[in-house]
């Protein structure tokens, strides 16, 4: 009886680490299938779903046969043993009704929610599969909005599976009745149904792609948004705010109108909803009245047919709600998928085993080589250049990279994580204690001489419980400059044996960035630590400098020899220095 309790968490994930086919079968990447397959993950309760709904809805029609016999069988022959006895009987049938409304209610939260917690998973291993290969493949919006809104209508796409199976089986059961009632009866809401089919196709297809086009322009403005909170302290300094503001409202102008094309078909299903089972029931009542004026029926039957037809307003108006949120599942689902298909980097045939402590890490692309136990300083006029050295040294982009005589591409991804730290300086800072934040994964024994070696000393004291203050995400309380010593102290904090460290000192003034030169120094002495910077301070300590353009290392040596003898690197740095 597992089936009848929630769904415990973690679920079983279709994914061992490795990739291979766990427990359970891949999901498949198409929206329709891939809604099916969430559905059918847990047998057991998807059944006992749809079994306690189809009873809970498809009785409701049926309650009016009890009056059928109540009228002809009691009140007419005057038998009031009989009318009890039908009246009992559907007092017990409404009990049953009631109780299966309640577990089709408990059984279809716990469905929704398996549908929800396992999508997320799916979506979540997914993304860090990717890792850093993620932003160059999916927009920032497009991944929030998975998370934001698409994982939640995926569920309720589910949950709005029971109740249109139990719709459909009420609706069923009503054209049995009315046509064992009467074949004219019955022929009306049969035709009535097809017709409205006819009618709905279209207005679904409609939906379906207003639902995509408004989908779309979310993930537009939720993209845009981002940008503008990320970027608008840079902004505001520029005089760009009131620019992004403008494309903001075109893009909220936009998702407007998508909307209003989404309300459409929208109203004209409510209006079916609402307005069909009244036709249908004043034709049904015209046709029974005829009926038993003609005395074909009974007014007992009559008064029932005006019982099952008007039980079909719940329904049907259910069904057409239900609908509408299918359709939203399945464009959320499309999303979902693309986001599943996004494609990985290959896994080697064969992992190799690091090198030694100390290897130099090399990359032939550029020529830039990264020796053991030095501090490097690599400098370039154009930033990004570097940014995709250090990209390839890390692994994160295919490359021949080497390190020592090892391929990167062939190192273990946690051996290489842990030995080899690309860290940004705008790299994100998660929400909890200053500690915390700093210790990451493993540095909890070396925070405070993290701490110490990025000069963020005065941070730290500036705040109200020390490091055990609590911090947000991104740490938006603090200035950038302080953020950007945290970022760093995290680095250090991590002790990796080779740490690629991309302008750590941007945004701190020059007295600052002196002290966090020395300190920095002598904590990584003897590791491999490489910088980039156009800075004359990290230039003058480092025991090594590469100039870079155009992506290729043109020229290395020390920073006074590179100003004697090189006019591009001397003009950069002059720049700099002014």
């Amino acid at each position: 009886m597992r089936f009848l309790r929630a769904p415990e968490l973690p679920l079983d994930d279709p994914l061992r680490p490795d990739g291979s086919r766990g427990d359970l079968s891949l999901p498949p990447t198409t929206p329709w299938r891939f809604l099916v397959w969430l559905a059918t993950r847990r047998k057991g309760l998807m059944i006992s779903a749809l079994v306690t709904s189809g009873i809970a809805l498809g009785a409701l029609p049926v309650l009016p046969f009890f009056l059928t016999g109540a009228v002809d069988n009691g009140l007419r022959e005057r038998d009031w043993g009989a009318l009890a006895f039908w009246s009992i009987g559907m007092i017990l049938a409404g009990f049953v009704t009631a109780a299966m409304i309640v577990w089709s209610h408990r059984l279809t939260v716990f469905w929704r929610m398996d549908a929800s917690y396992r999508t997320l998973q799916l979506a979540t291993r997914k993304v860090n599969r990717l890792g850093d290969d993620l932003r160059r493949k999916l927009t920032t919006g497009e991944v929030v909005s998975v998370g934001a809104t698409d994982i939640n209508r995926i569920s309720w796409a589910v949950d709005s599976l029971s109740p249109t199976a139990g719709c459909l089986i009420g609706l069923i059961a009503v054209g049995v009745l009315l046509f064992n009632t009467s074949v004219a009866l019955g022929l009306t809401i049969l035709i009535g149904v097809f017709v409205v089919g006819l009618i709905t196709g279209p207005l679904l297809t409609r939906l379906q792609n207003s639902q995509e086009a408004y989908r779309e322009r979310v993930g537009d403005i939720t993209e845009r948004a981002s940008d503008i909170v990320s970027g608008l302290r840079v902004l505001r300094g520029i005089g760009g705010e009131a620019r992004f503001n403008a494309s903001y409202r075109r893009d909220s102008d936009a998702l407007r109108e998508a909307g209003y094309k989404v309300a459409g078909p929208t109203a004209w299903l409510n209006s079916l909803g609402e307005g069909t089972p009244a036709i249908l029931l004043g034709v049904v009542i015209w046709i029974a009245g005829r009926q038993v004026a003609s005395g074909d029926l009974t007014p007992g039957q009559m008064v029932a047919a005006f019982g099952y037809t008007g039980a079909l307003l719940l329904p049907v108006h259910w069904l057409i709600g239900c609908t509408y949120r299918i359709i939203e599942g399945r464009v959320a689902a499309g999303k979902v998928c693309e986001l599943l298909n996004t494609p990985e980097r290959e896994t080697p045939a064969e992992i190799l085993p690091g090198p030694r402590t100390g290897a130099d890490l090399h990359d032939p692309e550029s020529g830039l080589t990264v020796a053991g136990g030095e501090l490097l300083a690599v400098a370039s006029s154009d930033s990004e250049q570097v940014a995709a050295v250090f990209d390839r040294l890390g692994g994160y982009t295919e490359s021949e990279a080497r390190f020592g005589t090892v391929p990167v591409a062939q190192l273990d991804r946690d051996e290489l994580r842990r030995r080899v730290l690309v860290a940004d300086h705008d790299a994100y800072l998660f929400a909890g204690t200053v500690a915390a934040a700093v210790a990451a994964l493993d540095g909890h024994d070396r925070v405070e001489a993290a701490i110490e070696a990025a000069s963020a000393h005065d941070v730290v004291e500036a705040l109200p419980d020390g490091l055990d203050t609590e911090v947000d995400n991104q740490a938006r309380t603090l200035s950038g400059g302080q953020r950007q010593r945290l970022r760093l102290a995290r680095a250090i904090a991590a002790d990796p044996e080779t740490l690629l460290l991309h302008e750590p000192t941007s945004a701190v003034d020059s007295h600052t960035e002196a002290r966090i030169v020395d300190r920095l120094s002598e904590a990584r002495g003897g590791r491999a630590t490489a910088i980039a910077t156009t800075s004359p301070l990290w230039l003058g300590r480092a025991d090594r400098v590469a100039f870079v353009q155009g992506g290729k290392v043109i020229v290395s040596g020390s920073h006074r020899e590179l100003v004697a003898d090189h006019a591009d690197y001397r003009a950069l740095v002059t720049r700099e220095a002014e």
